[in-house]
């Protein structure tokens, strides 16, 4: 992180080298990657209840829009598996354990950066609905975007400190200085143009008296870029080298320094003379020149996938091995890219999101899924291969415990059914039939898609939600389960302008409303199991050829929705008065609570159905007659509501409502045998 800064605040400071520029009609390579996490963390929208992806939605939109208006046209490359060669293992787990330490913060209270859990399949979802072309690498992209451009002579659009060594022509634009909101309007052309700052590499090497390019490569790996761990203890002190400002002083110096020499050869012999042990000059070298070959371009292998659909030629060494049916959907975004890290280096380290850390980690919920696509993977391609089930197949896991991230070795299953004609390299030429079976028997379901009466793009959600409410620790409290519902409800209303008008006003109030409550972490606790589960539910689905239908992510789950729900629920209003007065969305919310209902036991639905005390006839009939009136109150000029004096004492009467309702649960939950449960599940 130290390197990024100094780099950023150096070329910050000199005008000549990032310079200003009206950018518009000409192509762009975007970081996919890169740009899903400035759109959402500079939107600020939610992440402490689980993300906004309705929200995020709109943002994205937003952006391609603009670049529609200025001419603009876009070409976004996403990163498949960071690391198949195993050389960034080291830089991926600090990331994992800074992950854990933020999504920890952020359940105190404490503002942190965290994406949420679906982001980047809500991001590739979006690209296809916008048709904006796209590919997902094999591997990391950032090399196949600077050689693309490069190839194209247009700029790359991304934040990634990489692109201020790439020697590409047409330059780099920082995302921080892309001013994409403000489309401007030329005074002579009057065409449209977005304000954006240039980086060249050819005016940089100009200030130094044409300084070799290659040179910047031995800069990149002695800044740590490329994540190289170089002693800084083992140089010189590069500022000693500068008169310049003390935050850009030790990169300046080094620039200064390299351009004395004529090229890496005469800076490589250099600074063996300043480094004393000789195991420290062979590792100063090794990693000089690995530097030496990640910058060098060359004509990018994915050029003619945004032509002609042709996948990757050149895959590095370990993913060559990969069935050939899978490289066109991997790079469509079809397969999710965990895939490649299963197949290549058998251990994938997995994402953390904000929950209670006082308990296990939200993933161990999902885990069955997950072992069951290490099974679709390994074992049917180890059963091809040497014609039985040994030897048996593993993948390692790195996950959280407590704060802290440790690995297990996690057995790959086959599914319970039985199949004897399963292999991976025919997995997707299997009868649709049997792909859902795999499917359905996984997350331990009995109704097919045809007779589950909910609209086709809420049944992949209600699956997972009968899989979180069996499987999740602790077992999610009713109140979790209800609100999940009506923000499904919510969702998929919401998502067609058609349809949005019959979105019940109450809920549009709660989910617009700014409250400064605590997290609850019960809640976010389970939410982020549910939200675990849907993601490898998708991963399972996609890699069956989805025999379920693919639903809109981005409306699947609105985190301040569900939490403000669950507030409303715990005070002691039922979800059915939420939707008073919204009969399509009641009997929508009927449909989804009775289609899950069906794959429960009778246990089960008990502890749902007693989880709070039903209200009684006349506070159900007050709860709908306050929703009416809230739906009348006039608003003045300002778009503020004004309450009248009725108003307010219905406000009173539905507080009152609430806590008669609240202390009947509150007596009820003594006696309620989940508490020991839910104790057994947190960590001592």
């Amino acid at each position: 992180m130290m390197a990024v800064n100094e780099l950023k605040s150096y070329t910050e400071s000199n005008n000549c080298i990032l310079r200003k520029h009206h950018f518009r009609d000409s192509k762009l390579i975007i970081d996919g990657c890169n740009l899903y996490h400035t759109l959402y963390f500079t939107s600020r929208l939610d992440q402490e209840h689980g993300g906004e992806y309705d929200a995020f939605e709109k943002e994205v939109s937003r952006f391609f829009r603009n670049l529609r208006e200025c001419a603009i046209k876009p070409y976004v490359v996403l990163s498949g598996s960071d690391d198949i060669s195993g050389n960034m293992f080291g830089a991926l787990k600090k990331r994992a354990n800074i992950r854990i330490k933020k999504a920890h913060s952020l359940s105190r209270g404490c503002p942190r950066n965290v994406l949420p859990i679906l982001i980047k399949t809500v991001f590739i979802q979006l690209l296809r609905k916008l048709k904006v072309p796209f590919i997902q690498c094999v591997a990391k992209a950032d090399w196949e975007a600077a050689a693309l451009a490069n190839e194209w002579n247009c700029p790359v659009l991304s934040n990634s400190t990489d692109f201020y060594i790439y020697d590409i022509k047409g330059g780099f634009l920082p995302l921080y200085r892309f001013l994409w909101k403000n489309v401007t309007l030329t005074k002579k052309s009057n065409k449209k143009f977005i304000p954006a700052k240039l980086f060249s590499v050819e005016k940089l090497c100009s200030t130094f008296s044409c300084m070799n390019k290659q040179l910047l490569s031995i800069l990149a790996t002695m800044l740590g870029i490329n994540n190289t761990e170089l002693d800084r203890g083992m140089f010189p002190n590069w500022a000693d080298f500068s008169a310049r400002a003390e935050e850009i002083r030790y990169v300046d110096g080094l620039l200064r320094w390299l351009s004395c020499f004529e090229g890496p050869v005469e800076v490589i012999c250099a600074l063996m003379g300043c480094i004393m042990n000789p195991d420290d000059s062979a590792t100063v070298i090794k990693a000089l020149t690995e530097g030496l070959q990640v910058y060098s371009l060359a004509p990018s292998s994915i050029a003619k996938f945004f032509i002609s659909e042709k996948t990757q030629s050149r895959l590095p060494g370990p993913l060559q091995s990969l069935p050939e049916w899978t490289l066109k959907p991997l790079a469509k975004g079809k397969l999710n890219s965990m895939i490649t890290d299963i197949l290549s280096t058998q251990r994938i380290i997995l994402n953390v999101s904000v929950e209670n850390f006082q308990c296990c980690s939200s993933n161990l919920a999902s885990r069955p899924i997950r072992q069951v696509i290490y099974g679709l993977l390994q074992c049917t391609r180890q059963k091809n291969s040497s014609g039985d089930n040994s030897p048996e197949a593993e993948v390692e896991e790195y996950d959280r415990e407590g704060l802290k991230l440790t690995s297990s070795r996690v057995a790959a299953v086959l599914p319970s059914l039985p199949i004897s004609d399963l292999h991976l390299e025919t997995l997707w030429e299997t009868s649709w039939h049997l792909q859902l079976r795999i499917f359905l028997d996984t997350l331990g379901i009995s109704q097919v898609p045809e007779r589950l009466l909910v609209p086709a793009n809420l049944q992949l959600a209600v699956y997972v939600t009968c899989y979180w409410l069996k499987q999740a620790q602790p077992e999610p409290r009713p109140e979790f389960f209800w609100a999940l519902l009506v923000g499904l409800v919510y969702g998929e209303l919401s998502r067609d302008p058609l349809t949005e008008k019959a979105v019940p006003k109450r809920l549009k109030n709660l989910k617009s409303r700014k409250e400064e409550t605590p997290l609850d972490l019960e809640a976010a606790h389970a939410y982020s199991q549910w939200q675990g589960s849907l993601r490898d539910s998708i991963c399972l689905c996609q890699l069956l050829n989805n025999p379920v239908p693919e639903p809109e992510y981005a409306w699947l789950y609105s985190g301040v929705l569900v939490h403000a729900i669950t507030r409303e629920l715990k005070k002691g209003v039922s979800p059915e008065s939420l939707l008073a007065r919204a009969p399509h969305a009641l009997q929508l919310y009927q449909q989804l609570k009775e289609a899950v209902e069906l794959e429960l036991d009778n246990d089960m639905k008990m502890r749902l159905r007693a989880g709070r005390e039903r209200p009684s006839d006349d506070l159900s009939t007050m709860f709908e007659h306050l929703m009416d009136r809230e739906e009348e109150d006039d608003e003045d000029p300002r778009g503020r509501r004004k309450k009248s004096e009725g108003s307010k004492r219905e406000d009173e009467i539905y507080e009152q409502t609430c806590s008669i309702r609240t202390r009947h649960r509150s007596r009820s939950h003594k006696k309620d045998p989940r508490s020991k449960k839910y104790q057994s599940a947190c960590w001592e």
